[in-house]
């Protein structure tokens, strides 16, 4: 054995050299935020480079630095340098508060797995397929084994490629869950090819550097903002795809003090809207009214009062006894019905009988004089509120759809006034009073975008909420009919043509919505403003 004193480097400095070693071998420690991404755009194969998705990586990754996270970016490598990044990436994320894994590049699925590429692909069959590439579940592995409060996988990988166009696999993604804590982003829905962009980045990694700076933003709400921007910049061509098992709020960017955060009442009534709808307690909507008298859900609040308030005591029942009733009905569709008309928390995902029963009880005691209590006079009257509930917050959303299309208009051409300003004032010092009016210009273009983007945080995720549920009550084949839409003395909301439209709009959407689809955001496209 050698000992120190005979080595040439004195003991002090090798002494910090082993330390240092020693650390960087060390996990990260519990509060670090670590990223790995992966960028693969130079392929071996002719005909499968891209050109956007080293781009992608060298934007994000200095998105996320200024963010805090320490980055790993590997761009254009083959299967097995991927996976020894993906095994580095799992030891770096033990314990930490954040990991991001961000693939741009090609993806493809194979017997129900997804597996990136990498750029040493060779030959035309699944063999070399797999060989030349990593599968998403050892990245989901890796988090896992890893441990973060939050782990979250971004695939910008369903670019359009050679595989499915001659049959050896089919097009994108297939949709895969993730376990507790983690989140899973797609760039676009199962069997969809995304756009790898006209501009310096995809469409969907353009969207992610939009919208993961916005300072206190939780990353589901990021990214909804970023599947809307996709949808509509798209023509609904490309739908972003999330599938998330996260309890609590994780925020990319700190937030701001409260004193500098943008405040807008529209996006504080619907936030307080969406807290109390399932409320059965009266009082709920009478502190709402008395806060918001003309507010967007003010007639569904009266009406509401007026059915707990119809909920009396206990009298002879009309028609089947509830127990009968609750017996030949499906659990879980009753539950979501009566959750639709505010008399059952909407929070479990299955509910239990016993539970139901005080709900149904509630319903019964509200319904007129002889009407007989049945689940086909529930599931009606359920869709109704939703219908109502839903075309009202479609008018909202298409409101705010159209005003940040013309303040994104406003924004580009401020930002371009603005960047030849300030080359003005570079060698002018006349212009520099011009470049400060500039700045507070374009700072207040930006807090209005801000603004609407909250509110359609609310309203979409809102109209979300409301599809999700109806499509596990809503009766077969509803008309506008059925739902009472097209009955103009109905006190709930602003009614006339633009209500029954959306109505209608609702309706298909609640037709449309399947396993396959829902929570896709795909009914945005719907809302496209017509130019």
């Amino acid at each position: 054995m050698v000992g120190v004193q005979s080595l040439s480097v004195p003991a002090a400095p090798l002494l910090r050299l082993v330390c240092v070693a020693l650390l960087a071998a060390l996990p990260l420690h519990a509060g670090e935020r670590v990223a790995l991404l992966i960028g693969n755009a130079d392929y071996s194969t002719p005909g499968m480079s891209l050109r956007n998705p080293v781009n992608d990586v060298d934007a994000l990754g200095e998105a996320l630095r200024g963010l805090g996270f320490a980055v790993t970016e590997v761009t254009d490598r083959d299967g097995a340098a991927m996976a020894q990044a993906v095994e580095t990436f799992g030891r770096d994320a033990t314990g930490a508060e954040m990991a991001v894994f961000f693939y741009a590049g090609h993806g493809v699925q194979i017997s129900g797995e997804n597996h990136l590429i990498g750029t040493d692909f060779s030959g035309g069959d699944l063999g070399a397929l797999r060989r030349s590439s990593i599968t998403m579940g050892r990245v989901r592995d890796a988090i896992s084994r890893a441990g973060p409060e939050i782990g979250i996988l971004i695939l910008d990988a369903c670019r359009n490629n050679p595989f499915s166009e001659r049959g050896l696999v089919e097009r994108g993604l297939v949709r895969a869950r993730g376990g507790a804590g983690l989140l899973i982003a797609y760039a676009t829905d199962p069997g969809n090819v995304a756009y790898d962009g006209l501009g310096e980045n995809s469409v969907f990694t353009a969207g992610l550097l939009d919208h993961i700076g916005t300072p206190g933003l939780d990353a589901r709400l990021m990214l909804g903002r970023v599947r809307q921007q996709v949808v509509l910049e798209t023509q609904g061509r490309q739908v972003p795809w999330v599938e998330e098992s996260v309890l609590s709020e994780h925020s990319f960017a700190a937030a701001l003090p409260a004193e500098e955060a943008p405040d807008d009442a529209t996006a504080a009534e619907l936030a307080r809207w969406r807290g109390i709808a399932s409320e059965t307690d009266p009082e709920a909507f009478r502190a709402y009214l008395r806060d918001y008298p003309e507010g967007l859900f003010a007639g569904f609040a009266r009406d509401r009062i007026a059915r707990l308030q119809a909920a009396g005591p206990a009298v002879a029942e009309a028609g089947a006894p509830v127990e009968t009733v609750l017996a030949a009905a499906e659990t879980d569709r009753m539950a979501a019905a009566l959750a639709a008309l505010g008399l059952l928390d909407p929070g479990p995902a299955r509910a239990v009988p016993g539970e139901l029963r005080p709900a149904l009880e509630r319903y019964r005691r509200q319904l007129p004089e002889r009407t007989e209590l049945s689940s086909d006079q529930l599931y009606n009257d359920a869709a109704r509120v939703s219908t109502f509930l839903a075309a009202t917050t479609l008018q909202r959303l298409r409101t705010d759809i159209v005003a940040l299309r013309s303040v994104e208009r406003t924004l580009d051409i401020a930002e371009d006034a603005m960047r030849q300003i300030e080359q003005i004032a570079e060698t002018d010092p006349a212009a520099r009073p011009i470049l400060r009016q500039a700045e507070s210009d374009l700072y207040d273009i930006r807090r209005s975008r801000g603004i609407i983007l909250r509110r359609l945080d609310q309203s979409r995720s809102y109209y979300d909420e409301i599809l999700a549920r109806a499509v596990r009550f809503f009766p077969e084949r509803a008309t506008l009919e059925l739902v009472g839409a097209t009955d103009a003395g109905r006190d709930l909301g602003a009614g006339g043509e633009t209500l029954t439209r959306d109505a209608a709009l609702f309706l298909r959407h609640v037709a449309q919505t399947n396993e396959t689809n829902e929570g896709s955001y795909k009914w945005l496209a719907d809302l496209i403003p017509q130019e």
